[in-house]
């Protein structure tokens, strides 16, 4: 029994993860490695089907369905999981996507905060960039964000003064852009900066309410997004942001964030909360 929980140690515990429509994105990554790990997962986006696959072929896009396919392949590991979708920058939305995920799945015990605002309009100077497109960015990244964790807080919260026995994980998405600014990226560094403000407020709020709250910071990730941009010109010049090459010298891929976020979302990873973990290669070493 010991070495079948060191191999399934997530086995009983239930995850609720945004963002999971892409198929070469960071929430079907992660929704795989947990439900590979034991849990059963909820996974949502805004919708089920393939039109939010940025960056692939129509071939590929007919094969993938989105939500739809994501939640297939967490079924054919053996778990149990649901397909939601809505806008997490709804208060009413965010509120009914947890209440869906506890009505068909039981409870949330890890809730990953994944979904992210697409790139667009806000990327620029700051006297540029539209209003509209940074309230866009932070509705969504930091708005969005808070919205989820704190009515998954309130059900934890609930559970633990009705007596049960809970080991609560939030594991949020940030970035190395949540850590130091950069040129043409006012709304998306100041909604990261957001993100991992939220999460060492919350740890500290939660650390003796057997809640830890964590972020993951990933770097320069392979995914459909990221192959978009590039194929628009839209990637960040190096010389401009004033970077260098990491210490390994390669994209990050999806599943190596998803192993993180699975670390720190297990029983093993009970001591560490308000922690922001970068995972980029040793690009920014902060």
């Amino acid at each position: 029994m010991e070495s079948e929980s060191r191999l399934t140690p997530l086995m009983g515990l239930t995850a609720l993860v945004t963002g999971c429509g892409r198929r070469d994105g960071i929430g079907r990554a992660i929704a795989l490695e947990l439900a590979g790990q034991g849990a059963d997962v909820a996974i949502t986006d805004l919708e089920t089907g393939a039109a939010r696959n940025l960056g692939e072929s129509e071939a590929d896009e007919v094969e993938w369905l989105g939500l739809e396919s994501t939640a297939a392949e967490i079924e054919a590991l053996g778990r149990r999981t649901v397909a939601l979708t809505g806008d997490i920058s709804s208060e009413a939305t965010a509120r009914n996507l947890v209440a869906e995920a506890v009505e068909h799945l039981g409870k949330v015990d890890i809730m990953v905060n994944n979904a992210g605002a697409p790139h667009g309009a806000d990327r620029g100077p700051s006297w540029e960039i539209p209003v509209a497109a940074f309230d866009s960015v932070m509705a969504i990244n930091a708005r969005g964000t808070f919205l989820m964790c704190r009515f998954a807080m309130q059900h934890m919260l609930r559970r633990l003064h009705a007596g049960e026995e809970l080991a609560g994980r939030i594991v949020n998405i940030a970035s190395g852009a949540g850590k130091r600014g950069f040129p043409d990226r006012a709304a998306y560094c100041a909604s990261k900066f957001a993100v991992i403000g939220l999460t060492q407020t919350m740890a500290q709020e939660l650390g003796d309410k057997s809640i830890t709250v964590n972020a993951v910071c990933p770097g320069a990730i392979q995914t459909s997004r990221a192959t978009a941009r590039n194929a628009r010109g839209d990637a960040p010049d190096p010389a401009r942001r004033g970077m260098i090459a990491p210490a390994v010298p390669r994209p990050g891929m999806p599943e190596e964030i998803a192993r993180t976020v699975s670390f720190l979302a297990s029983p093993n990873a009970g001591y560490i909360t308000g922690q922001s973990i970068m995972v980029d290669g040793g690009l920014l070493m902060v």
